[in-house]
């Protein structure tokens, strides 16, 4: 067996590089911590193909909601720290049947994945942390914590161990919470727009899928016909793709799923007529995701040191906001560690035990 090696002894392990994984580490070195990030280092994520978007005001009527509308002020705040993560305020333009005309008055913004994802190496070595890559095989507790094997035969050890490996979560330790959940994303990748503008449908369908996760008993899919810029190049989406097994199951093949889309795109009624002509490339991911809507964020009962941070529904917006609350539980102040378990449990959050 290999020796562990890796974090020092009050170090963190964070098992994820993504969005989560990644403003998690900054905000633990913010409070001083060290941190080792472990990252499988895949180009296809869903942080990686995501439109970024972040709206500005409260999408549901819930105490998270209203706090993920402030996400745009953080990352605005993010940025004058760490410099540009592609954060940019954005139009909106709204399609279907319950679409608002003043939907484009309302104040949104995005973060461009493809900007974000070539900027943070950079900014998490920067703020010191430690990045390591390589995919986590197993994950077991032992005498000083948590050990951590990778494929490669290595093992990484540390007394507080977070996961925030999204869709990959559930593999590492199969005791999380059943709605901890995973789906399969499609988008194609299209020529870039000129015009900095998220179209969205109205009503979404993917949220009413998750809700009914639990209850499936044969796969179903969805597609909300959506477009947004991504780099240089475009997005078009999305369908999910949701099993009943919690895990993700085996998706059906790429090219079925590719026609999937752009047949059920083509009748949308998006007016972008040369875009799914255009699109080119498909994309698919596993997406984590919480059937009741409410992300894992805390530790994971009966396994002292472990903690999750995943399931999110509107990433973009809600883990900027939730990772400074998990960082003051994991490494504030006596005060911020008091609290911050309570602040959870009054945005509805947590990791409940089976």
């Amino acid at each position: 067996m290999a020796t562990p090696a890796g974090p020092s002894a009050d170090a963190v392990l964070i098992v994820g590089g993504g969005l989560a994984g990644g403003l998690l580490a900054l905000e633990l070195r913010q409070r001083g911590v060290p941190v080792t990030l472990l990252d499988a280092g895949s180009p296809e994520t869903a942080t990686a193909l995501s439109y970024g978007g972040v709206p500005g005001w409260p999408i549901l009527p819930t105490p998270l909601a209203r706090r993920a509308a402030g996400a745009g002020r953080r990352w605005r705040q993010l940025q004058r720290q760490h410099g540009d993560l592609g954060w940019r305020r954005c139009g909106l333009r709204q399609h279907g049947s319950a679409r608002a005309p003043w939907a484009r008055w309302l104040p949104f913004s995005r973060v461009d994945a493809v900007r974000l994802r070539a900027r943070l190496p950079e900014v998490l070595a920067a703020a010191g942390v430690e990045q390591l890559q390589g995919e986590a095989s197993a994950l077991a507790p032992c005498a000083g914590g948590w050990r951590l094997h990778r494929a490669s035969g290595e093992a990484l050890q540390a007394q507080q161990l977070v996961l925030a490996a999204g869709a990959g979560c559930r593999a590492l330790w199969p005791s999380l919470p059943p709605q901890l959940r995973c789906s399969w994303a499609g988008v194609l990748e299209a020529p870039g727009l000129d015009r900095q503008i998220i179209t969205l449908p109205q009503p979404f369908q993917r949220p009413l899928l998750e809700r009914r996760a639990p209850q499936l008993q044969q796969p179903e899919w969805v597609v909300d016909a959506g477009l947004a810029p991504w780099g240089e190049a475009a997005l078009l989406g999305q369908l999910t793709w949701v099993p009943p097994d919690p895990g993700g199951g085996t998706p059906p093949p790429a090219e079925t799923m590719e026609h999937w889309l752009r047949q059920a795109w083509a009748a949308s009624g998006v007016r972008a007529p040369t875009a799914l002509a255009q699109a080119g490339r498909f994309h698919r991911v596993p997406v984590a995701f919480c059937s009741d809507g409410l992300p894992l964020v805390g530790p994971i009962p009966q396994a002292p040191g472990l903690w999750v941070f995943s399931g999110f529904s509107g990433a973009f917006a809600q883990v900027p906001v939730l990772a400074p609350l998990l960082a003051d539980w994991l490494a504030g102040s006596p005060r911020q560690r008091a609290q911050a378990p309570q602040r959870l449990r009054a945005l509805g959050l947590g990791c409940p035990a089976q």
